[in-house]
């Protein structure tokens, strides 16, 4: 079994969710908040990032980054609703790395729907 660090793993998992969508082509509406969600994060901290995923109904990009952080290794992460929780009530050095990890994982699927484009 190859050594494969947390990075590949999230770009492994990442990779799989946009590629498998539509032929590998996300819709323009995942695309362009998938470009702006990394951002979003960086701004105004993840649990502010979720709370506005949530009001906006991006429901399918929430689930994709709740499958790589589970690929991340946080496996208690069962949908997007425990993600949100958690974000909101965790102790601070959980919520400062959970930010981090998900600010990675989001960056991921942000390369990947670069580079597989859009419709």
């Amino acid at each position: 079994m190859p050594v494969t660090t947390r990075s590949q793993t999230m770009a492994q998992a990442a990779y799989q969710r946009i590629a498998g969508r539509n032929n590998g082509k996300p819709t323009k509406e995942y695309a362009t908040f998938a470009k702006k969600f990394p951002a979003l994060i960086h701004t105004c901290g993840l649990a502010q990032a979720v709370a506005f995923a949530e009001a906006k109904k991006e429901n399918t990009y929430l689930g994709d980054l709740v499958v790589v952080l589970q690929a991340a290794g946080y496996r208690d992460l069962r949908n997007q609703g425990v993600l949100a929780s958690r974000s909101r009530e965790a102790e601070l050095a959980t919520y400062l790395r959970l930010n981090r990890d998900a600010l990675l994982a989001a960056g991921w699927l942000k390369r990947y729907v670069e580079a597989l484009g859009e419709n």
